[in-house]
Parts: C-alpha cells; structure tokens; sequence
C-alpha cells in the first residue's frame, strides 16, 4: 500500500498525495495525511446465494405473504417528496449544506425492497458511492434495502459536493423516480477577509481563526474549527497537562491555491498538499482542502501535533527533537484520535497497514537505525517512495511500543527531558530507564513479533464464519438440485437440510465475537436463524410463507457477505476477498 503524506521541515511539514484506483476500477485521490494509505475498493461480496422459490405440489387456495409497511415518523427540518403509491422520499436537513452529508429515507416500501441508488451531480454527471471507510465506487447505481417496515435509509457523504442542484435517482419496484435537492452554502456573518495569494476569510475562534479561500466550503471551515478545539481537549486529557491555544488554520480548495499561499508565507512547495509553519510569518496549518473528510481531519491533528510537541520542548531546544519521536508522535495520534470519529473504519484501515508494513520491514531487516530518522534534512532527502512510507510507518510503531511497554505519558517524558537540556540519549534513559542502544535493540525484538489482538481474533471469527457460510451454501444447493430433480422423499431430505441449519445455528450461538464485530454476528445469528424457519417451512409444505421468507433471506444474505469483505478489506487481512492496484 503506498503512504500519502509527508511532510517535511523542523519548521514547516509538507505532504503529498497519488491517486489510487481499485481492482473494479475505482478512483479515489488519496488523503494527505501523514500514513494515510488508502487503497480503494469496490467492497461486493464473493458470492450471493441463489434461494430458489419453493414449488407447490398443486394448486392450493392459499393465501398470500402480504407485508404491510409501517408509516415512518417525519422528523423536524426534513423534506418530504410523493413519489405515488404510498412511497415517500425523506431529505434531511430541510435545506442540504455544501460540503456536509445528505440523509435520504424512502418510505413505504415493500418489505426488503430493493432499491438502487444514483446520485448525478449539478451538470448531470453520475458520481460515485462513498463508504464509511472512505473508499469509492465507481460512478453508477448502488443498492440498498428496505427493512422489515418498508423503509430504506442511506446518507450522501457529500464533503466534495459542490454548490447547485443535484438529484437523487431511484430504481425500485419497477419504477424510477428522480428527485432534485439542492446544496446550498452555509451563511455566515461577521467574516475578516484579507489577501494572502487567494483572498481568504476568517472564522475567528476563541483561541485562533481558521481562514478560508472562496474555493473552501465555509460548514467545512466550521467543522474543522470544532475539530480542532475537540483534538485541544483530547490531547490534553492524554498528556494529563493544560495546553496552550491552537494555532491559526489556512484552507485553500486545490493545489493552485496552496501555491499561492504558499509563495505568499514564503514556502516552497513542490508536490506537497500542506505544511504547518510553527514560527515566522503568520504561522499555522496550512492545507488543501480538497479531500474527504478523514484525511482533511488526519492532516490537521497530525500538524496540530507537531505543534504540540514543538510548544513542549520550546523554541531553545527544538533542534534537539529527533524526527522520529515527532513525526511518531503525531501518527500515533493522528490514528487514535480518529478512532474515536464518527468513521473509525476510515482511520483503522491505514493504521493497520501502516504497523504491517514496519513489522515487514523488522522482519526482512530492513528497518531504519534509529540514529538515520533523527535529523530532518535527512529525512526529508529521502525520496523513494518506500522509504518514505517505511520512515513514517517506522516512527508511528516506535512511539506505540514505547506507550505499550512504558506507559502512555513515556513520549512526551521524552519531551519533556529534552526541553530541560538533556540530549536524546539521555532523554530516553531518564524516561525508560534503557540506553539508546537497548532502546532500539527491544523496540525490534518487539516489532518483529508483534501482532494485533483486535485483529487475530477478528480473523479467528472470520474462519468461522466462512465455514459456516459454506455449509449454508452447501444446503441450499443440495435443495436447488433436489428440486430441480424432482426426486422423491421430500419430508427426508428437508429434515436432513433442517438438522444440518440448526447445528449451524447452535455452533455460532456458542461463539463469542470480538467487541467490534457483535453487529456483524448479531446479523449472522438472524440470517442461519431465518435460514432454519425457511427450511422448516418447506419441510411442513407450507408453500408460500416459505417463499414470502425469500425476500428477507436474500437481504440478509447480501448483507452479510458485504459487511464482512468490507470487514476483512479494512483489517487488511490475507484472507479479504477484496484488493485494490495503485496507479503508476
């Protein structure tokens, strides 16, 4: 996987940006956050079951699987649109925002309806689907299904969206209905403006601004504000210590705006989507903005904290701070911190690629002496694409086995001898109570056996799952063939499918999931459950409520296998039926 940004300069940090494209085609500009691979992906499942509709053995005056949909509640500030026949679109808010998500809800479904989803934008273009994880289709229809109360529900992460009329096209039951929202920007009041290159304005906060160049939707000059503030009190909370104000943010929407604040503040600048300037001529972060949201929020916490570190050890001792302790530092939470957003997925699937590709790098022997990432000319001299993914990757794993082996305050201890005038050597010792040497002799022995917990037991769950996924898959080919054979001994064979379901059943109610897939297993518990009372039914020749449960059991079944490859793509593990190929 190829790392996105790096940056550069014991004053000021740059990062860079490629584009990624997926094994399906799929394009994704890739976030400038520091050790923020994203690998791009259609997530579909490997496989969708075929259930086969249940013949009936003669015409039997039996009564139709009739679902009736239940009215969904309209909440305060939501657009209601008529789409006929007792289906109604929802919009929420009233009024869409540039640069904020969307909510859509249809209502009055068919149980289990399937509905696919297109979005097009202001000049007709169809866009592509974004994932929780940050990752995009390709542009076209996606699918989603009502629930058992003929309601389906989906949200258009829309932080590129641009400002004008946009439409919401809709593919279900036979009919296709389109309907226009329109995003409109956010109002606001009281705005500074001046020139810095682009003419930007300014939000002023308590503390610090954040200063917007037209081009910078102004809700996203507002959320990144909160975020900051939010990213203030978190750090704090983890160093145990009050914190100085936050420094000024700069927004520009593309990399022709960022070359021209970046001339105006005296920066130069080559590929680089950003950099932060901790002194000098109105110092701040400075940042493209043009990015999804997790990497737009992993730039600016990972700077906030080189900011962070750099106010700890103070001007006087600032070219006694080793790159890798400063560059590890804000990756490490860079990462932890945007565990604890509203996506986590999109902040997980780089940090366990970022640890994989050190443990590899410990593992061949090709890690970096620690005394080669201390100095930042000659980390910013490297410019192989490995090594500089390796370096940071590198330093965001020595900073997690110092928290995992000596406590979570043991780097900014570190910090903290520096800014009293002890050289790194000495730092450590008084910190870790292990000389340089030893220091990085078990930082090694510990990389090369590490492993993620959270994610060997995930993969342990997964083995599971599968296997009972392929027994399912097992019966219900044995029935398709035996229906289709039109052998005879009917009540046998459907006792034997029966049995067979409900072993399946009672095996996955004995495992314990690990906390982070218990929705995963909850839907694999209702899917073998579903599957048992469906073969149950035919056993019983209870013809039409067996295939009234067909619906549901395809739902479900789809569902399920997606949930788990997107699952197995974000923990990067070897077993994901998913891949992706970087662009040359």
């Amino acid at each position: 996987m190829n790392r996105q940004s790096r940056f550069r300069s014991p004053l000021f940090s740059l990062f860079r940006f490629p584009i990624i494209v997926g094994m399906f085609g799929v394009l994704i500009t890739g976030c400038e956050a520091p050790g923020l691979p994203i690998p791009v992906n259609t997530p579909l499942p490997t496989y969708t079951a075929a259930f086969t509709s249940t013949p009936a053995p003669m015409p039997l005056p039996t009564a139709a699987f009739t679902p009736t949909p239940t009215p969904t509640p309209v909440l305060p500030n939501t657009a209601v649109f008529d789409l006929g026949e007792g289906v109604s679109l929802l919009v929420s808010p009233e009024q869409p925002i540039v640069g904020r998500e969307v909510a859509f809800t249809l209502t009055g479904l068919s149980s289990w309806e399937t509905v696919e989803v297109t979005f097009s934008d202001p000049y007709g273009e169809i866009v592509g689907w974004i994932e929780d994880a940050e990752y995009t289709y390709v542009p076209g229809p996606y699918t989603v299904y009502a629930d058992r109360t003929g309601t389906a529900s989906w949200s258009r992460y829309g932080i590129q969206d641009v400002e004008g009329t946009w439409r919401v096209n809709l593919d279900f039951d036979s009919r296709k209905k389109s309907v226009p929202y329109k995003l409109e920007e956010l109002k606001l009041r009281g705005l500074e403006w001046f020139y810095l290159g682009p003419r930007m304005s300014g939000l002023i906060g308590p503390d610090a601004g954040v200063f917007f160049s037209d081009d910078v939707p102004a809700a996203l000059a507002t959320d990144i504000q909160a975020r900051l503030a939010l990213a203030s009190v978190e750090m704090e909370q983890a160093i145990g210590i009050p914190l100085g104000p936050v420094p000024d943010v700069y927004l520009v929407g593309g990399q022709a705006t960022l070359d021209l604040l970046s001339r105006a503040t005296l920066v130069n600048i080559g590929w680089e989507g950003g950099y932060y300037r901790s002194q000098g001529f109105k110092p701040g972060i400075y940042i493209n903005s043009d990015r999804l949201r997790a990497d737009l929020e992993s730039i600016l916490v990972h700077e906030y904290l080189h900011h962070v570190n750099q106010e700890l050890v103070g001007r006087k001792q600032i070219h006694a701070l080793p790159r890798w302790l400063d560059e590890g530092i804000s990756e490490f939470y860079m990462y932890e911190l945007g565990l604890k957003q509203p996506r986590p997925d999109a902040f997980k699937m780089p940090m366990i690629s970022s640890a994989d590709n050190a443990k590899s790098a410990a593992l061949s022997g090709s890690l970096f002496p620690l005394s080669s990432l201390e100095s930042g000319v000659e980390w910013n001299n490297r410019t192989d694409p490995e090594k500089v993914d390796l370096q940071y990757d590198q330093a965001y794993m020595v900073i997690r086995f110092m928290i995992e082996t000596f406590g979570i305050s043991s780097p900014f201890d570190v910090l903290q001898e520096i800014a009293n005038g002890a050289d790194l050597p000495v730092a450590l010792k008084m910190a870790t109570n292990s000389t340089y040497e030893d220091f990085e002799s078990r930082f090694v022995v510990w990389l090369s056996s590490w492993d993620d917990s959270e994610r060997s037991k995930s993969d342990e769950y997964f083995q599971i799952i599968d296997r009972l996924l392929a027994r399912s898959q097992a019966i219900n080919d044995q029935r398709n063939e035996f229906l289709n054979s039109g052998s005879a001994g009917r009540f046998e064979a459907y006792t034997e499918w029966v049995q067979d379901a409900e072993s399946i059943v009672g095996e996955i109610t004995t495992i314990s999931p690990p906390d982070t897939l218990q929705n995963i297993h909850a839907d694999a518990v209702g899917y073998f459950g579903l599957m048992v009372l469906w073969l149950e039914l035919g056993r019983s020749n209870s013809v039409d409520a067996a295939n009234g449960l067909i619906p549901e059991l395809s739902t479900r079944d789809n569902l399920l296998y997606k949930s788990l490859a997107t699952s197995k793509f974000v923990q990067n593990l070897p077993n994901s039926s998913l891949a992706y190929v970087a662009s040359p």
